[in-house]
């Protein structure tokens, strides 16, 4: 690369491309390859080859996406070609992952003993993670199609009524494995020092798993399947915010916070009941009866993306 440097400082360019080729394929590493990539691309241009300038300078760019010209210090022929070049990432992918918050909404109660009350939901956290593909729109927008596996457990605590005997309590637990599809449109916001999107869409849900368990007053049941009873498939609404940081090369660490609104309730009504006619008289005898809620969330999720390039004369 000392032999090139000279040769260029001394003006004998046309030299530069017959020195330079074999160790460009062979011997030099990634950045001495693109300054010498750099080198032979103002040789062609400076022999006015244009078709041979644009080829090195794609082979600098499959290199390096992301390079940029010195408009203050590189020569206006480089500039104007590199003008003519689509550097920009063709699409995305990544892996992300995180937990909520659970916000259960009770539709209605319907509880059978007076001894004790409705209940409360405990807080409780999902779990998920999962695949995503971001395909650029335009320089604002961007869409994203998602894939992730969802583990929640809520747990409802009922008391005794005021005057109940200390043993009229109870604790409902429900646990479901999701697999969700979110489509989400993302805008991007105008922030300098990093990459931060509004992002919103629906998201679909099905259920593939559920067990009840219950545990207090009356007979305890543990791990029943419920999967009969609950609606396989649901939809939710997804508004939130998600910051991008770049931390090695051209990937992003990313960080998201969601609000995820579930839009149609989770118990079924139209599917026969789980229980035996045993657990169902157990449920009774125990004060429960199921009732109806949406389960919406509050998610805190981190990733990482990575750009696919493809750069190609525009």
């Amino acid at each position: 690369m000392r032999n090139a440097r000279n040769y260029y400082e001394e003006g004998r360019l046309q030299l530069l491309p017959q020195l330079l080729n074999e160790c460009i394929d062979n011997g030099f590493s990634k950045e001495e390859k693109i300054e010498a990539l750099r080198l032979v691309t103002l040789s062609h241009l400076f022999s006015e080859e244009e078709s041979r300038a644009e080829k090195s300078f794609l082979k600098l760019l499959r290199l390096d996406p992301e390079y940029k010209v010195n408009k203050e210090a590189d020569p206006t022929e480089l500039i104007l070609l590199s003008e003519r070049f689509d550097t920009a990432p063709k699409f995305f992918w990544g892996i992300n992952g995180g937990a909520a918050y659970n916000l259960v909404q009770v539709m209605d109660y319907q509880t059978i003993n007076i001894d004790l009350k409705p209940g409360t939901y405990e807080f409780t956290t999902s779990l998920g993670g999962g695949l995503f593909f971001q395909y650029p729109i335009n320089d604002k927008f961007s869409a994203n199609i998602e894939a992730h596996y969802v583990f929640r457990q809520t747990i409802l605590d009922r008391e005794g009524t005021e005057g109940a005997a200390q043993s009229e309590q109870q604790s409902v637990t429900e646990r479901h494995t999701w697999v969700e599809f979110p489509l989400l449109i993302n805008y991007k916001l105008p922030v300098n020092n990093f990459l931060l999107e509004a992002t919103a869409g629906p998201s679909f849900h099905y259920l593939q798993d559920a067990t009840f368990s219950l545990e207090g007053r009356g007979e305890n049941i543990n791990n029943k399947d419920i999967l009969d009873n609950r609606n396989v498939f649901n939809m939710s609404a997804l508004a939130g915010a998600r910051a991008n940081f770049k931390v090695f090369g051209p990937n992003y660490f990313t960080v998201a916070l969601l609000f995820q609104y579930r839009l149609f309730d989770e118990v079924s009504q139209s599917t026969g009941p789980a229980f035996t006619n045993d657990e169902q008289n157990t449920l009774l005898l125990s004060g429960y009866k199921d009732g109806n809620y949406k389960g919406h969330a509050l998610w805190l999720k981190v990733g990482f993306r990575f750009p696919y390039f493809n750069p190609k004369l525009k």
